[in-house]
């Protein structure tokens, strides 16, 4: 019988860390996905305001008021996306050291901290397997969806188009707004493309988009 080989520790701990983030970031809102025209994550609010199912939440009574007042919904999902970046970088931060959060610090008026936290993974089938977990925080924004590291997405908003890459939603974006020469800047910065390659792959998109010279009116 041929033993199975126990796997390196480092590397358990890695995955596990992967893992473990991967799934904080699958938390945060997700600011590509529209529904009806709106970003998905308030659809279940406005479709129990329009319904008027039972008593009014007071967060979506308080959402449907922002909106009224005319607010950009992309606007609201920057803000949500940036305090719930906020707040796992604070959990992670608490794992790994509280005192990264002033908490625990040795200083006039400071409670020393109860508890010292630590993530540990553990497998069902291997018992002994108990990988401990370090580094969150300085890992959270290195496993960020978009790419940007935990940075705002700022404006203009990268379009919508699955399977491209964020220079090329950003580029379009801007093309879209009548700014080509940023546009085409966006496109340079991250290909390394020349000036007429740059104009060539943007208008291929605006020509998909339905949007180039050549599009139907």
């Amino acid at each position: 019988m041929v033993e199975r080989e126990e796997s390196d520790p480092d590397d358990r701990s890695a995955q596990a860390l992967q893992s473990f983030l991967a799934t904080l970031w699958g938390m945060v809102v997700d600011e590509d996905s529209y529904t009806d025209g709106y970003p998905s994550w308030l659809e279940p609010e406005l479709r129990g305001h329009q319904q008027g199912s039972g008593p009014a939440d007071v967060g979506a009574s308080a959402l449907q008021r922002v909106l009224a007042c005319g607010v950009d919904p992309d606007d609201l999902t920057d803000v949500v996306r940036e305090v719930q970046h906020a707040v796992l970088y604070n959990v992670c931060q608490l794992i790994d050291d509280p005192g990264l959060l002033g908490i625990g610090l040795d200083h006039e008026g400071a409670r020393p901290a109860d508890f010292r936290w630590e993530l540990v993974a553990v497998r069902d089938e291997e018992p002994a397997g108990r990988a401990p977990v370090h580094g969150l925080h300085s890992s959270l924004d290195e496993l960020d969806p978009s790419g940007r590291h935990g940075e705002p997405r700022g404006r203009p908003i990268p379009a919508r188009l699955p399977g491209h890459p964020l220079h090329a939603r950003l580029a379009l974006a801007h093309a879209r707004a009548g700014d080509r020469i940023q546009a085409i800047k966006t496109w340079r910065k991250a290909t390394g493309a020349t000036v007429t390659e740059a104009k060539a792959a943007i208008d291929l998109l605006l020509d998909r988009a339905g949007e180039g010279p050549g599009s139907a009116p």
